[in-house]
C-alpha cells in the first residue's frame, strides 16, 4: 500500500495565492517579505473564505459588468480581494465601497489607484443616503445593528439581483423582546440573559430573511467562517426571484412577531415607508 503522506506543509486551497500584491501590505495583511503577518492569519483566512463564497455569486449575475455596492466598507478588505480575484479570472466588475469615515475612503482610493484597480473606488457617505440605483449586488459585512437593515433595504429598493449581509449586533429586536410580552412558553429561554441574546440574534436575522422573501427574494442563512474566528459568522444571501407568495410570508412574519412580543422590525419600518411613499 502507498504510505500515508506525513508532511503537514501542504499547499492550502485558497483563492488568493499571490501574496505579493501591493494592496495586501497596505491593508496590513502581509509584511515586506510578502508573507502573511502572524497577527493577520485569521483575517487572511476570513478574506479567502469570503472570496470563495462571493466570487461565484458575482460571476452568476446576469450583468456582464456588474455594479457591486459594499455598504459600510471599512478598509475594504473584501473589495480589494474580490476585485483582484475577479480581474485575475478575466471577469470585469465595478465595485464601490460606501464608507462614512472620510480617511478610510481616501486611503482606499489611494490603495486602489496604486494597485491599478480602475473599477474599484470608495465614496464617503452613509448607507441609507447613498443612491444605490443600478446596483446588481449589495453586500454588507458586519454593519452594526440596524445598519445591516439599511443595506438590505438599499438592495431591495434598487432591485439588486443579489443581496448578501453578515449581520453584527442585534440590539433593536432585543429591546423589543425585553419590553414586550413574548409567549410564556419561551420564558425558560428568555429569562436567561445569554439565551435572550442568542434568541434575539436568531429572531432578528430570521425576520430579515422573511422580509427579503416577502420582497421577492429566495434566501439562505449559513455560517461563512468558523466561530473560532468571529462569533458574528452568519451570512444571509438573498437572490431575486423564486420566493413564496408575499401574503404567505407576511403571515409568518406576523406570527413570529406575536410570539416574541415584537412591535416592528426596523427593516419592516423602512419597507413600509418606501411602499407608502
Amino acid at each position: 500500500r502507498k504510505a500515508v503522506e506525513a508532511c503537514h506543509d501542504r499547499v492550502k486551497n485558497r483563492p488568493l495565492t499571490d501574496t505579493n500584491k501591493p494592496w495586501l501590505p497596505a491593508l496590513g495583511l502581509t509584511g515586506k517579505d510578502g508573507a502573511v503577518r502572524n497577527d493577520a492569519q485569521d483575517k487572511f483566512r476570513q478574506i479567502n473564505k469570503m472570496v470563495e463564497i462571493f466570487a461565484p455569486l458575482i460571476q452568476g449575475l446576469k450583468a456582464k459588468n456588474p455594479r457591486i455596492l459594499d455598504m459600510g466598507a471599512g478598509k475594504g478588505y473584501l473589495d480589494f480581494a474580490l476585485y483582484d480575484y475577479l480581474s485575475g479570472k478575466g471577469d470585469s466588475a465595478e465595485i464601490i465601497g460606501v464608507e462614512l469615515r472620510p480617511q478610510l475612503v481616501e486611503d482606499g482610493n489611494a490603495n486602489a489607484k496604486a494597485s491599478g484597480f480602475d473599477g474599484l473606488r470608495f465614496v464617503a457617505g452613509s448607507i441609507l443616503d447613498y443612491d444605490a440605483s443600478g446596483a446588481d449586488a449589495v453586500i454588507a459585512l458586519h454593519a452594526c445593528d440596524t445598519a445591516t437593515d439599511d443595506a438590505i433595504f438599499q438592495g431591495i429598493r434598487a432591485g439588486a439581483e443579489l443581496i448578501a449581509v453578515a449581520p453584527c449586533c442585534h440590539k433593536q429586536i432585543r429591546r423589543q423582546i425585553e419590553a414586550g410580552s413574548p409567549d410564556q412558553k419561551l420564558d425558560f429561554l428568555l429569562r436567561n440573559g445569554t439565551f435572550l441574546e442568542k434568541q434575539s440574534e436568531m429572531v432578528t436575522d430570521g425576520l430579515r430573511a422573511l422580509l427579503l422573501e416577502a420582497s421577492g427574494y429566495r434566501t439562505k442563512v449559513f455560517e461563512f467562517v468558523s466561530d473560532a474566528h468571529t462569533p458574528k459568522n452568519n451570512l444571509i444571501v438573498a437572490q431575486k426571484g423564486g420566493a413564496e407568495a408575499p401574503e404567505v410570508v407576511l403571515e409568518r412574519i406576523a406570527s413570529a412577531k406575536a410570539m416574541f412580543g415584537i412591535q416592528e422590525h426596523y427593516l419592516e419600518k423602512l419597507l413600509k415607508a418606501h411602499q407608502g411613499a
